[in-house]
């Protein structure tokens, strides 16, 4: 059985599954980007195939059938498992006419996070003065577009119905995600129309949190409570971000393992970071200073009744 067994639905999520069997494999052999690199492309500068290979590791580019092939002899791997599974991620990476439907009012960069949104195994977020879009009700929706509304009549409806779709196939498919949000209390006191709105959406937080057992909401209340001080102090509660996880390529010979992802935003957009680490720090400080889920539960009721 190869790593699609793993669940891999979009060619993005391909893409960094081949990247990361192809540093696992340059990594065994104990050969460098460059050599590896001039190995493949000898009539290209050392500098340039350092970069092809470190950018293909990355999965920023992808590598054409026959540089795929000249690779894995360089590694050692010319049949077998190891050689199907990468063949077989790189005849599947192909985007072409994946972007029409709800996809298509997406940017590039925002495509390639819902692609690895789909095919999360966890996606954890930390939310600062919005409700993250997974979690959002159509009231919410409508209300965070509506300016948007006035300004580009046609953009809002099918905007709303992207989200609802993007809600359908990641949280409400067979075998879902595990998603995981620390809420500030922001989050849930910023109004988005009228009360009647934030009443919505607070009674269907609690309803993710109570009926979807793959769903944790954990809030981070404006007072902190006593053995939370330090916790709150240092959180970086304040930057917005998400981190996917994806699986790894699994077979005989590679340890069972996964793909982290980090991913900030700015207005509407989204940009992947390199530093996942640091993000897993913010991470674990963020779910310390958080109430836990059960307090956290009882927390959102509290603050939907401040809404009368």
């Amino acid at each position: 059985m190869n790593s699609l067994s793993t669940g891999t639905r979009t060619p993005t999520a391909r893409k960094l599954q081949l990247a990361a069997l192809l540093r696992h494999l340059r990594e065994r052999e104990g050969i460098t980007q460059r050599d590896a690199g001039g190995a493949v492309w000898p009539r290209s500068s050392a500098g340039s195939v350092q970069n092809k290979i470190a950018r293909l590791e990355s999965g920023d580019t992808g590598i054409e059938a026959e540089d795929l092939h000249k690779l894995l002899a360089v590694y050692g791997v010319v049949d077998g498992e190891l050689a199907d599974l990468a063949r077989e991620l790189q005849a599947d990476t192909s985007q072409r006419g994946r972007w029409s439907g709800f996809r298509s009012i997406y940017s590039e960069q925002y495509r390639r996070y819902i692609d690895l949104e789909e095919d999360a195994l966890l996606i954890r977020h930390v939310a600062t003065e919005q409700v993250p879009e997974l979690l959002q009700c159509r009231s919410y929706m409508e209300a965070e577009f509506a300016a948007v509304r006035e300004g580009s009549p046609a953009l809002a409806p099918p905007a709303i119905e992207a989200r609802f779709a993007r809600q359908e196939q990641v949280l409400f498919r067979d075998e879902p995600p595990q998603v995981h949000a620390v809420l500030s209390e922001s989050c849930l006191r910023r109004v988005q129309g009228n009360k009647a709105v934030m009443r919505e959406q607070l009674e269907h937080l609690i309803s993710l949190s109570k009926k979807r057992p793959n769903i944790q909401l954990q809030v981070v209340p404006f007072a902190p409570r006593p053995l939370r001080t330090t916790a709150i102090q240092e959180t970086g509660i304040l930057e917005r971000f998400a981190l996917l996880r994806l699986a790894a390529p699994t077979l005989p010979g590679l340890e069972p393992g996964h793909l982290d992802f980090a991913f900030t935003r700015t207005g509407n957009e989204l940009s992947r970071s390199d530093d996942v680490r640091h993000y897993e720090t913010l991470w674990r400080r963020a779910t310390t200073a958080a109430l836990p889920v059960t307090e956290s539960r009882l927390f959102l009721r509290e603050v939907l009744y401040s809404f009368g």
